[in-house]
């Protein structure tokens, strides 16, 4: 065989033969509706085409904003002044990712506002627009911009915010105290928030979400991405508006049960909620609404008050029939100028007996974040003892605000240790006052471990048991720091350590 036969039988062996060609795999394409302007010389430009630039650009910002998460950047306070709601000026974003932003403030009047039963509301930014702004239409047959007979348009969009108030309704509110109202409302939105998006591992037994034998909700099957809704907000919640029962036009605020400051993207939040856990703004938002109304109700609670009861007594005196009858009408007029001066000088009106001590749930907060903070601050002298109780400990108003259910551990903590723990509690059950909780109070110190601040860090104790095989099961501690019961911390505040 010769070398050209030899190469050609090569060519053809099977062995060193090149691969036959494959098929491409298969793909798809899809529109994500996002369309541009596809530009070209001898184009004629029009107003679809320039609105079409337009658009591209806001779709492109819109599907950056959503895929970055909604909620309020910066500014939008609410609050309630002399019967109109006040709304300020704030950045927002919408779950679809406009920009909500406002530069000015915004009233509305709350008068003749009724709710429904139950009923509160919502005060949300939802976007608006106007147009502004004149010009002639140039270039249409049948006008001449000449003669004054041009029609005009409005070439100008602004694009705002319109404060709303959309009207809701929480089971069994209108059962609560009136003081109750607020923190019941604020717990029943978070609790409803927390299962968003899955009711496990929270869910309720018997409604659904249980195990065969009801007793706990069972682990999902479903484990797949999360789906693209059909539609997404487009209003962002600010506040919630509460009118104070018995009252014709007197309301509320409460911003933390509905607001929600951005945080992380949409995904990021799903999977939290999907695995039981809570989002740092939502953390967040339980702990700003906690001291917002705490804030509130202590300053109620320490307002000045008057005792009139020696006023009444000597305006009885000289309404008397006695005192009538032995007196002229010039020594009753000298008797009401008397008083009238008493009154100049601060006589007859002396200071009321302090009330309480109040408990968070005597003052209407029966239900509190996983953490906070409790204010403390230093007893007055004459309050450090007691005939009947012996030396009285500031931590002693700590057990008072939190009530006799509350199985209390204290500990002193540096600042950022304390810091620390209340961010360790953040997937932590809310605390109850009205049943057993065990909460451990944390009192900042210094190096020298002398009291650094004049408030406590409440945070839920963690609650964790553990085993080996073979061996007693043990108990894991809140946090690193030494442990103190209530009767240790008595004792080592009359040493001066807490």
């Amino acid at each position: 065989m010769t070398t050209t036969e030899g190469t050609a039988a090569a060519a053809a062996s099977p062995a060193t033969a090149a691969p036959a060609a494959t098929a491409a795999p298969p793909s798809a394409t899809a529109d994500g509706g996002i369309d541009r302007l596809n530009a070209f010389d001898g184009l004629f430009l029009r107003a679809e085409h320039l609105t079409r630039i337009q658009d591209y650009a806001r779709e492109l910002a819109l599907a950056v904003g959503a895929a970055a998460g909604p909620g309020v950047a910066e500014g939008y306070e609410v609050s309630v002044q002399a019967g109109t709601l006040r709304v300020g000026a704030g950045l927002a974003v919408s779950a679809a990712g406009r920009p909500l932003r406002s530069e000015r403030l915004v009233t509305l009047p709350l008068a003749g506002l009724t709710p429904g039963p139950d009923g509160f509301w919502w005060v949300e930014a939802v976007p608006a627009t106007r147009d502004y702004g004149e010009a002639p239409v140039q270039g249409s047959y049948c006008d001449d911009p000449c003669s004054g007979t041009a029609a005009t348009r409005h070439p100008y969009t602004a694009e705002g915010v319109r404060i709303r108030l959309t009207e809701d309704s929480e089971r069994g509110l209108d059962g609560q105290l009136p003081a109750a109202r607020r923190n019941y409302l604020a717990s029943r939105i978070f609790r409803a928030e927390r299962t968003e998006h899955s009711a496990w591992p929270y869910g309720t037994p018997g409604d659904g979400t249980g195990t065969a034998s009801g007793s706990a909700p069972a682990l999902p099957a479903n484990w797949d991405p999360p789906p693209v809704g059909p539609s997404r907000a487009q209003g962002v919640r600010l506040a919630v508006l509460l009118r104070v029962p018995g009252t014709a036009d007197t309301f509320e605020v409460d911003t933390w049960t509905a607001r929600r400051d951005r945080g992380a993207p949409p995904p990021y939040r799903y999977w939290q909620s999907r695995l039981g856990m809570r989002p740092w703004d939502v953390f967040t938002a339980q702990i700003l609404q906690f001291q917002t109304q705490l804030a509130q109700v202590l300053a109620a609670q320490e307002a000045p008050r008057s005792d009139l009861g020696p006023l009444l007594e000597q305006l009885a005196l000289l309404g008397g029939p006695q005192f009538l009858k032995s007196h002229t009408k010039d020594q009753l007029g000298r008797e009401v100028a008397r008083i009238v001066a008493d009154l100049g000088e601060g006589a007859l009106i002396t200071p009321a007996a302090p009330q309480g001590p109040y408990s968070l749930a005597d003052l209407g907060l029966v239900e509190l974040p996983p953490a906070g903070y409790l204010p403390l601050p230093p007893a007055p002298q004459e309050d450090r003892r007691s005939p009947q109780d012996g030396p009285r400990s500031p931590l002693d108003r700590v057990r008072t605000l939190l009530g006799p259910y509350a199985d209390l551990t204290y500990c002193r903590c540096g600042l950022a240790d304390v810091a620390g723990a209340v961010e360790e509690a953040r997937n932590r059950d809310r605390i109850r006052l009205d049943r057993p909780a065990a909460v451990d109070v944390l009192l900042p110190v210094d190096d020298a471990g002398e009291q650094a601040a004049d408030w406590v860090a409440f945070v839920r104790s963690r609650r964790r048991s553990c085993h080996s095989p073979g061996s007693a099961a043990r108990t894991s501690t809140a946090t690193d720091t030494e442990p103190h019961t209530e009767a240790k911390a008595e004792a080592d505040a009359g040493e001066g350590e807490l």
